[in-house]
């Protein structure tokens, strides 16, 4: 039996995925904590007595100390690394939840660690592991090489636009060159994400339907799916538990953490214009955890 730890309960994540993880094969959700400082003191003890955890912990070391594997879920992109370290550092298996942190440093350390201590991680969106994707992947051959694609998903820049990045790297995978502002309209902003000796990648985040889409135009044809938002959450737990059980991740970590290179690259390119090479993107480039995090943390207490 697997021994599962949750750190932090700021999202619907926690309601919504303990039901699945319920119902995964030799998976017992053991330990929780939260110290995301959105949800009332209160809520983490009644959290527990709702899904029957028994073991309430002060922190993410005394999870880790208990369980065999764990998920960090902290609004906070900040807080990820420094949660899921303890994972690290004790060889077990741990995912960080999208996105997994904001800036090239904290990257460069968490595939450092990752390195050092052997760990199995897995972060990201549920979008790159969804079903419609996964069929999508299935059919490569018969899709065949592929010559440019579209993909859209709504929300904001970076903690929700991470959700469409993902999900065309999610069929790709690795090999983004560089990114490339093409336009913004209102609330929706348009880029070009061109790939080494690949495909052109035109993705458009803040969309204003609540809806992600791609497309891939290949010789062959045209390929088009819609995700359904309803089954994403399943498909990546499946997928995260199949890692734990395997000590394999579906995708390198190097290939899973590109999505923030795009997406720092991206915003270099709506403020600066040209074309943003990921492999240049300074270690000063980062998104700012802060204010989402407090605006967040405030609706989730105190409504809007």
């Amino acid at each position: 039996m697997i021994r599962l730890g949750l750190i932090d309960l700021c999202t619907s994540h926690c309601e919504a995925w303990f039901p699945i993880l319920a119902e995964m094969e030799g998976v017992e959700v053991t330990a929780v904590a939260d110290t995301g400082g959105c949800r009332p003191d209160a809520f983490v003890k009644e959290y527990a007595e709702t899904f029957g955890i028994p073991n309430v912990c002060a922190n993410a070391e005394e999870v880790a100390e208990i369980t065999d594997a764990g998920i960090v879920w902290s609004t906070n992109w900040d807080f990820h690394l420094p949660h899921a370290r303890p994972y690290l550092e004790r060889g077990k298996p741990v995912f960080m939840d999208k996105p997994a942190v904001g800036n090239l440093r904290e990257l460069s350390e968490l595939l450092h660690l990752q390195a050092q201590f052997g760990s199995m991680v897995m972060t990201g969106s549920s979008a790159r592991y969804a079903y419609e994707i996964q069929e999508l992947r299935a059919r490569q051959e018969e899709i065949g090489e592929v010559a440019t694609v579209w993909a859209q998903g709504p929300g904001d820049f970076f903690n929700y636009g991470i959700h469409t990045v993902e999900m065309f790297q999610g069929y790709l995978g690795g090999g983004a060159l560089f990114v490339r502002h093409c336009g913004r309209q209102g609330g929706t902003d348009v880029f070009l994400c061109q790939y080494q000796d690949g495909p052109a990648v035109f993705f458009q985040l803040g969309t204003p339907h609540h809806t992600w889409l791609l497309t891939l135009n290949s010789a062959n044809g045209v390929y088009t799916t819609t995700v359904d938002s309803g089954r994403m959450y399943r498909a990546l737990i499946e997928k995260f538990v199949a890692a734990i059980k395997s000590g394999e991740p579906p995708w390198p970590l190097p290939v899973q953490l590109e999505c923030i290179k795009i997406a720092l690259a991206a915003k270099r390119a709506r403020r600066d214009g040209g074309d943003q090479y990921l492999a240049d993107v300074p270690e000063a480039e980062y998104f700012d955890a802060g204010p989402f995090w407090a605006e967040y943390a405030r609706v989730r207490r105190y409504g809007k």
